[in-house]
């Protein structure tokens, strides 16, 4: 009997050490300016992968919370927390990506030239956090 019981907590402990941690990753990142009369609309999203989903109380639904800023690099100066929101999500499957879109209005003042975002996300669920940035182009 003791047998038995101690192979069955070797195979739990094996298998629970096996599993795999949520790990977040971004992906994917895309962003573009259009011209408006007094300047310019930016459209930016990146994909999320790897985070956690919980499922509670037995419902048969998985939920995701992601918390993300979003950072502007401007030719000039760091606009931090230029936009900001939370992904509060319940799914009756699980899923295997997000979507995460942010839309940004550039007054007149901001100049022609190189800009960067970047997304900073954070997994509630699995307290993981990724950064991921990308170009685009005032004209």
């Amino acid at each position: 009997m003791k047998k038995k019981l101690l192979i069955s907590l070797l195979v739990t402990l094996v298998f629970i050490s096996c599993a795999e941690e949520p790990k977040l990753i971004l992906f994917s990142p895309e962003a573009f300016a259009f011209s408006l009369d007094n300047g310019w609309e930016v459209n930016a999203s990146v994909n999320a992968k790897g985070f956690a989903q919980i499922e509670k109380d037995n419902s048969d639904l998985y939920y995701t919370h992601l918390s993300y800023s979003v950072n502007l690099f401007t030719p000039e100066d760091s606009i931090h927390n230029a936009d900001y929101d939370s992904i509060i999500d319940s799914t009756n499957e699980e899923v295997m990506d997000i979507q995460i879109e942010s839309q940004l209005e550039l007054d007149s003042g901001f100049k022609a030239g190189n800009y960067i975002i970047e997304f900073i996300v954070l997994d509630k669920y699995s307290a993981t956090k990724d950064t991921l940035s990308t170009k685009f182009v005032l004209e």
